[in-house]
């Protein structure tokens, strides 16, 4: 029993030296070197990828930074456990990060989080999809049918919402909702089980293009007026367009709600080691910019432009880049 009570208090001492450790330079100075757990997605994923692929490129580059990157439920979760700093570094919709930073929206009742944002990275579209012959051309068409809203307790329900309310369409009682992931929503979507799906992912989407290429479907468009008005009232969201023929069967532009993908760090995350991730993250792009599509489009300026308040680290370094 003695054993087991020095064990568990070996194990409490090394997990509360999670953040740095010391080391020595090449002239025999001490450096700090940070741990920084960095919260993803599952790993099947964009966020995982992308996450993982920089992460690597940062430890490959840096001498003070050590990212350790782990797979979670996504958006809510990397949240949640940024507020306690369990987490040092995570992945969100740009959604997340506002209402998590101002108290609003999925944290009105929590109050805002322990949390910064870090830097943008990419774009991604709100995307509804339907079959060809359902006769569902906008979202206004949507009342009286059964609607996956994407997964339960996802900042993605909350887009596929917001959208439906501007509408006159309330998600609770004039839909069936349902909450399910990108490939079980399209397989009951083909299967005829419902009438439409909704995800947020970056255009063109491998589940879409599988998709278009056995089944007749269709994406929904967002009606202009609408679109204006969302994107008005939320500053986190964008007026976003999927082009014709992005997919096998799609002859026309489709109107969608866009957001950017972030990074965002426990607000209890040491300054100087965000500045190192953001620096090596930021400027070794070229180096892990194969590993997906959409990692072209994380660039200094890109990056910059957070719409809630930036942790000093990444703020540092975007002063000094003068961008902020």
């Amino acid at each position: 029993m003695k054993k087991r009570i020095i064990l568990i208090v070996v194990i409490l001492l090394i997990a509360s030296m999670t953040l740095f450790a010391s080391g020595q330079d090449e002239k025999g100075k001490t450096e700090r070197k940070y741990d920084l757990i960095f919260g993803t997605a599952g790993t099947s994923g964009t966020y995982y990828v992308v996450g993982a692929a920089m992460g690597a490129s940062v430890n490959k580059n840096s001498s003070t930074v050590n990212v350790i990157v782990q797979p979670t439920k996504g958006s809510i979760e990397n949240l949640n456990l940024a507020n306690n700093n369990s987490i040092q570094l995570g992945l969100s919709n740009s959604d997340g990060v506002y209402w998590a930073s101002t108290g609003t929206g999925t944290y009105k009742k929590s109050g805002p989080l322990n949390i910064k944002a870090v830097m943008t990275l990419y774009q991604s579209q709100g995307q509804m999809i339907t079959m060809a012959n359902s006769g569902i051309k906008t979202y206004g068409d949507l009342k009286g049918k059964k609607v996956n809203l994407g997964p339960s307790g996802q900042t993605v329900v909350e887009i596929s919402k917001t959208v439906l309310r501007a509408y006159g369409i309330d998600p609770e009682k004039d839909i069936t909702p349902y909450y399910l992931a990108v490939d079980e929503g399209l397989g009951k979507l083909k299967d005829g089980e419902i009438d439409a799906t909704f995800f947020t992912a970056a255009a063109p989407t491998a589940g879409v293009v599988n998709a278009a290429t056995t089944s007749a479907i269709a994406l929904v468009d967002i009606d202009m007026p609408i679109l204006k008005k969302v994107t008005e009232e939320n500053p986190f969201y964008g007026i976003g367009l999927i082009p014709a023929n992005t997919y096998k069967g799609q002859s026309e532009d489709i109107n969608v709600v866009k957001m950017v993908t972030e990074v965002f760090a426990s607000s209890e995350a040491p300054e100087d080691a965000i500045y190192e991730f953001v620096k090596q993250a930021i400027e070794t792009q070229p180096q892990y910019v194969n590993a997906h599509v959409s990692i072209k489009e994380i660039t200094l300026e890109n990056a910059s432009k957070a719409v809630t308040e930036l942790h000093p680290g990444a703020l540092r370094y975007f002063k000094e880049k003068g961008v902020r």
